[in-house]
This record gives C-alpha cells, sequence and structure tokens, in this order.
C-alpha cells in the first residue's frame, strides 16, 4: 500500500461527539477546580479565625498566671498568723446583715433627686470596684469609667467585690423620671442600668431582683433581669445606650440612643430608691447625663409613633403568610455564594455576628447565610422594607441577577395574592 495514500485516509480530527464531550469534562473540570479553591478559601478562612481566638485566650491565660504569680507572692509576705477580729471585721462590711445588701451610710456624699431637679451627677466613690479607673467631669456631666485588671484591690465598706466590677452614681432617685446615656463603643463586656439602693455588692447587674440591664457579652448584646436574658431584635450592636427611668410610672426603659430604636422595657421596684449603675469588665465606658431633657421626650415620642413601647413577638408567627418566608429564605441562602459577607454588611449584620455563625457552622455555608438572613428579617418592619433593602445590598454586591429575580417573584406573589382576595 502507498503510504501517502494511507496517511490521506486518517482522519486526525476527532469526531464532533467527541469534541463535545471533552469540552463539556473541561468544564466539570473548571467548575470543580473553582468549587474547590472557594472551599480553600473558606478553609483558610476558619483557620485565620480561629487562630486569632486561641491567640486571645492564650494573651489572657498569660495574664491570669501573671496576676496570680503576683497574688502569690504577696501572699507570701503576709503574717503567718493574721488577727481573727479584722477578719470579722471586714467580712460584716462586705456582706452587710448576712444578706449582702448595704445600706448607704448616712455620711456619704449622695444626693436624693426627684422631678425637676437637675439630672448632672457624678459616681460614689465609696462603690466603685478597686478594679475600675474613673474620671468624673461634673461641668459637662461626662464620667470615664474604665476597667484595669492590674489595678490593686482595697475592698472596703460599701464597694462592689468579686468580678462585680461596677460603680453607682451619685444619686438616690425617688421620684419624676431621669435620662442619661452610656457610650459603649470602647468595651465588647460591660453592663449598664438601674438598681435598687440595697443592690447586693457581690453580684453583676442584672443578676438579681434589684438590677435591671442592658449587657454586651463578647459581642452579643441583650437585655437581662434576675439572671434571665431577653433577646434584642438587632441588626447592629447600639454604640450609645440610652436609658429613662420613670419612677413614678415604676419603669426603666433602653433605647439605642444613636438611632432611637426602643430596646426594652422592664417593670421596676420602687419600694426603696433606685441608683445608675455601671458594669465594666473590659475597655472604657462613657457616661453623658447632662443630655437635653428634649432628648428623652424624641426617644418617648419616637416609641409611641411604632407602638412598640413592649417589643411584639408575635409577629414572628405571620412569617408563613409572607413572601419573606422560611422555604424562601432557605433558597435565597443557596443562591447567595461567596459575596455573602459582603451582601451581610450592606444588609447591616456586624462582623461578630458573621464571625459566630461561621465558627457554629464552619462547613455548611448555607446554613451561615440562612441563619443570617432569619436574625436579619426580624429587624424589618414588612416585605416591603426588607425588599427595598435587599434589592439595594445586591445591586451593591454586583448580584443584579439575583435582585431582578427576587423582584419578579416578588411581583408573581403579589399577583397571586390578589387573585385570592378579589376586592
Amino acid at each position: 500500500m502507498d503510504c501517502d495514500s494511507g496517511m490521506a485516509s486518517w482522519d486526525h480530527h476527532p469526531s464532533d461527539g467527541n469534541s463535545e464531550d471533552l469540552k463539556q469534562n473541561l468544564r466539570q473540570s473548571e467548575e470543580a477546580r473553582e468549587e474547590l479553591a472557594r472551599q480553600l478559601e473558606e478553609e483558610t478562612r476558619l483557620k485565620d479565625l480561629f487562630q486569632a481566638r486561641v491567640s486571645q485566650l492564650e494573651s489572657k491565660l498569660q495574664d491570669h498566671e501573671k496576676r496570680l504569680r503576683s497574688l502569690e507572692s504577696k501572699m507570701a509576705t503576709l503574717p503567718e498568723e493574721p488577727q481573727p477580729q479584722q477578719v470579722v471585721d471586714v467580712t460584716e462590711d462586705l456582706v452587710g446583715q448576712g444578706q449582702g445588701e448595704y445600706e448607704d451610710s448616712q455620711g456619704s456624699d449622695i444626693r436624693e433627686v426627684k422631678a425637676g431637679e437637675s439630672s448632672k451627677f457624678g459616681l460614689d466613690p465609696a462603690t466603685i470596684h478597686g478594679k475600675l479607673e474613673t474620671q468624673v467631669d461634673m461641668d459637662k456631666g461626662k464620667i470615664l469609667i474604665k476597667y484595669n485588671g492590674d489595678q490593686e484591690v482595697v475592698n472596703t465598706v460599701g464597694r462592689f467585690v468579686g468580678k462585680s466590677h461596677t460603680a453607682l452614681g451619685d444619686v438616690l432617685i425617688s421620684g419624676g423620671r431621669m435620662y442619661w446615656e452610656v457610650d459603649v463603643r470602647k468595651s465588647n463586656h460591660y453592663r449598664t442600668g438601674v438598681v435598687s439602693k440595697t443592690v447586693k455588692r457581690d453580684k453583676w447587674i442584672g443578676d438579681t431582683k434589684k438590677s435591671w440591664c442592658i449587657r454586651n457579652n463578647d459581642g452579643e448584646v441583650s437585655a437581662r433581669h434576675n439572671y434571665v436574658d431577653s433577646g434584642l431584635r438587632l441588626v447592629r450592636n447600639p454604640p450609645v445606650i440610652g436609658v429613662l427611668l420613670d419612677y413614678d410610672s415604676a419603669k426603666v426603659q433602653f433605647f439605642d440612643a444613636d438611632s432611637g430604636k426602643h430596646l426594652q422595657t422592664y417593670d421596676v421596684d420602687v419600694t426603696e430608691p433606685l441608683r445608675p449603675a455601671f458594669q465594666v469588665n473590659e475597655g472604657c465606658v462613657v457616661v453623658n447625663s447632662a443630655v437635653f431633657p428634649a432628648k428623652m421626650e424624641e426617644l418617648l415620642s419616637a416609641m409611641d409613633a411604632a407602638g412598640d413601647s413592649i417589643p411584639d413577638l408575635t409577629h414572628e408567627t405571620s412569617f408563613k403568610t409572607r413572601f419573606f418566608n422560611d422555604k424562601r429564605l432557605a433558597a435565597l441562602s443557596k443562591s447567595i455564594g461567596k459575596e455573602w459577607r459582603q451582601v451581610a454588611s450592606c444588609l447591616g449584620l456586624e462582623k461578630v455576628q458573621l464571625d459566630k455563625l461561621e465558627i457554629n457552622h464552619p462547613r455548611d455555608h448555607s446554613r451561615q447565610v440562612l441563619e443570617g438572613l432569619s436574625a436579619w428579617r426580624l429587624t424589618m418592619k414588612d416585605d416591603g422594607e426588607m425588599l427595598a433593602k435587599l434589592m439595594a445590598s445586591l445591586q451593591e454586591c454586583n448580584r443584579s441577577d439575583l435582585a431582578e429575580k427576587i423582584q419578579e417573584e416578588h411581583g408573581q406573589h403579589g399577583q397571586t395574592e390578589e387573585s385570592d382576595n378579589p376586592s
């Protein structure tokens, strides 16, 4: 056979069918590679997150070990046989009447205030925990309260002890209304609110029947009274807490003073005077007692207009009939890809919330998104507000394709409702 004729009869191009199979295999390989890259990126982010948390815990452990060694060295210098009478006296001073309660001494510089009197106040030095540093500017009505774990502690009569790093205002409120604000942006572990005059000095604010507060526990903000937490619907943690005590109505109300959002209302015990209370376990807070009365009236008017003097939890049962029901949020969580954190940031969710979702569900991206969307939904009044905010956020994150799809589905949902409920 002629070699040239034999070569001429061989077709070196694959058939069309083989070519399509090859292209499909290449596409699948590319998709698999992108998915692996996404998983690797997520694993790397989680690894960095866990390493940062481990480093933080190791640093705290080193601080505690350092303080322990310091205490041990001081204990070694103490007399071997301390006087028993001194020990008994100190114990009685701290627990007061055997119940851990404390009556303000007659000699302390405490003012009793009622309606119409000046609202500016400072701190009662006799109550300030030994781990707190404070600065008071009475002219401006400003108070700085800073936690200092290395500071020496000397327990005296009336002072908060143990881990209740607390200070009380130098006023006894026995009538009328008083409003103040607490800037908490520099602390991720605080409690602020009101306490009764005889509150126990060895208990945290919110952990007794005689204290009511808003607390931040490592990034999670809630209301608290008598050991019971009340969850708050928050898109972001409030930078400034507003506290409005209405003694005559026996109520204390808490606000996000920055946005005007009402957070919580508690009934309080007015069988004895009440006092402003501030607990700082990390960082610092700034108290402003010189707030104009108009600010208090503005918050009350906004709360009345919104009709939420007491948070309404009943609307959560109506989600099944809404456009953004659980089923739709689940479908949406699967459609949002690696842009989720960017979308969540545009929606208003905070980084600490997103980090905790990743820690709780490290390998379940859809679950992270679903729980984040569900938490965000609780902060929205209705579907209209949700739709507008979601559309803007998706557009900003270059997900106009998903925004258009949701907009179309919302239109179809509206048409269905009209057909089911003809006028």
